[in-house]
Parts: structure tokens; sequence; C-alpha cells
């Protein structure tokens, strides 16, 4: 993943760190600048997608025999017969990059955090962009995408999106009984697919 610092990627990570733009100082942009090109050295991006049926009922939706209840979900996939899955992770050695940083520097290691947390939006974004895009037919547009966790989304969809996607397997992606993702800078999610 080639990495062009940006004012986005600048401003996303200060909140991030639920730091208001009126506190925000030179030395704070030189830190979260600094954190981005150490996390350059160490991240190993990995994806994994699908493209799927979506079934429609009531008050669900079925993706490969997984009953996924959520009036978000279903209002996002409202015109979709299909759905993309992904599955990405900037992988585990970020995880640890973040804890050692942490141990030592209370802000390097929020910062380091904030701005893995940026990264592995850019990087689905990215992906997203680059890979699923331009194998889409004509006349085949997507939804935004959409993860467990947010709205009503329950973060048990995520066990379920790995499990189709065999994401263990193939990019190393796991989640724990407490449903956090391993390693934790991933994310999974949802796109809808429908046609005009």
């Amino acid at each position: 993943m080639r990495l062009i610092l940006n004012d986005k990627l600048i401003t996303d990570a200060l909140r991030y760190m639920k730091v208001p733009p009126s506190s925000n100082t030179p030395e704070l942009v030189r830190t979260i600048t600094e954190a981005f090109e150490k996390l350059e050295g160490f991240i190993t991006p990995r994806c994994v997608w699908g493209r799927f049926h979506i079934s429609r009922f009531d008050d669900y939706i079925e993706i490969e025999g997984a009953m996924i209840k959520s009036k978000d979900i279903a209002r996002l996939t409202a015109r979709s017969d299909e759905c993309f899955l992904l599955a990405a992770t900037l992988g585990h050695e970020v995880d640890r990059q973040i804890s050692l940083a942490q141990q030592k520097n209370m802000l390097d290691g929020l910062a380091l955090d904030a701005c893995a947390s940026v990264l592995i939006d850019e990087f689905a974004d990215e992906f997203t962009k680059h890979e699923i895009i331009p194998g889409l037919h004509e006349g085949e547009f997507l939804t935004s995408r959409f993860s467990p966790g947010y709205g009503d989304l329950s973060m048990n969809v995520t066990e379920d999106i790995l499990a189709i996607l065999n994401a263990q397997k193939r990019i190393g992606l796991s989640i724990t009984r407490s449903l956090m993702m391993m390693p934790v800078k991933s994310i999974s999610a949802i796109i809808g697919l429908f046609t005009r």
C-alpha cells in the first residue's frame, strides 16, 4: 500500500484521537505524520472479498445461509439482489507496534492507533476502487460500505462475514468470543450492488 499523506488523513486521525480542530497544534500534526510514516514500515495489508446473492424476507436478509437482521442493511440493500462481502486487515505487526508504542509514550501510541484506524479504512476504499469496481458490469453500481457495529448492524455479523469469506485461512483474520477481530486493525463490511 503506497501512502500519500494529505490533510484528510491527518484530519481523520485527529478525529479518531477525539482532538477538536481548535486544539490542533503543529506538534500534534508532526506526531501524527511520524505515526503514518512508521506504519508504512510494518503494515501488511490483505483483503478477501466475494460477490453473493441476497435473499430478502420480512425482517432480515440472508447471505449464504447467514440470517442478518438489520433495518439499516435492509435499507442499504433495498435495490440489491447481490452484494459484496469484504474483510481486510493491516496485519498482526501493527497491533504489536501499537502496544509497544503505548508502553513507551501514550501520545505516540494513541497517534499510531488512530493512524492505523484511518489506514484500514483507506485500504478498504482503495481496494474497492481498484479491485471490485473495475469488475462490475455496465449499469452496475455499489452502495456505500457498511460494517458490523454501525447503526443497528450487530457485531455478531462479523463472524458470519469472516466465515463466508473463509478469512482466517485466506488472510489470517479471525474473531474472538468477545467479537474482537484479530488482528485488531481490521474491518469487515457489506456493500450492496444495484443496477440502474
